[in-house]
């Protein structure tokens, strides 16, 4: 039997999984040498070494639990978000696939009114957030409104949607570049000017930046600006916020 695309979600909310995931993150051996792992307080603390300076000493890297869960929410949102095209493009029926997604939306519903009101997700709100953008995701991507919003908006409790957000009042795509441009330094042919990876930029624009229009950022935009081989897609040279002179001289 083929697996539900919202799964994951389903599991972790409905079937409260949150200890496993702690559990799991303290017991990760996917963050190098650990050197504390804190099971009391949800972080562990892991050592990472200057490749090009073998006498430097080591960084000592800390990742809490709230971060590794975020960035995981997010990487499975994405997941959702390949599952539901794949399922839509096995249906030839154009009416078979608005059904889907409706009933798609049915448990998106239901899973953000658990997760805003169940006081064991309190601290972990992003959930939700994260749940309501992928929805508004899915209905620009494919065009096919939610019916039962108009129904039950009244009988909704009122949350923000992106009350924890920055509203980035430029053109998007500026800012999706500014970040490139940060992490990548290809503009500068220098180092970069924040350590991260594309997944980490990526998670970090869209859970902390919305449109000038109010409208969250489109992930696969997100993902296609940062995409290094994509130049084409970033800001022009004119709109383009330069970084030249933000390194630091030594």
């Amino acid at each position: 039997m083929e697996k539900h695309p919202l799964q994951y979600f389903k599991d972790l909310i409905t079937r409260n999984r949150i200890g496993n995931e702690r559990i799991n993150f303290i017991n990760s051996q996917d963050y190098g040498t650990v050197i504390n792992r804190d099971y009391k307080n949800g972080f562990i603390q892991y050592a990472v070494m200057d490749s090009l300076n073998e006498d430097s000493a080591a960084e000592l890297i800390t990742v809490t639990f709230i971060e590794h869960l975020e960035s995981k929410i997010n990487s499975e949102m994405f997941n959702v978000l390949d599952h539901i095209d794949n399922s839509l493009l096995s249906i030839d029926d154009e009416k078979k696939q608005g059904v889907y997604l409706k009933t798609i939306y049915k448990t998106l519903n239901s899973l953000i009114l658990y997760a805003e009101q169940l006081e064991d997700l309190n601290q972990y709100i992003f959930i939700a957030y994260t749940l309501k953008d992928l929805k508004a995701e899915l209905i620009d991507k494919y065009g096919i409104d939610d019916d039962a919003i108009a129904q039950k908006k009244i009988n909704l409790p009122t949350s923000a949607q992106t009350s924890h957000k920055l509203q980035w009042m430029g053109k998007s795509k500026v800012l999706i570049t500014l970040f490139y441009d940060l992490y990548s330094n290809v503009e500068n042919g220098g180092e970069p000017l924040i350590r991260a990876t594309k997944e980490q930029v990526k998670n970090f624009l869209l859970n902390n930046f919305i449109e000038s229009d109010g409208q969250p950022l489109s992930p696969s935009s997100v993902d296609t600006i940062l995409t290094p081989s994509k130049e084409s897609k970033r800001a022009l040279k004119g709109d383009r916020i330069d970084t030249s002179k933000l390194k630091e001289k030594k």
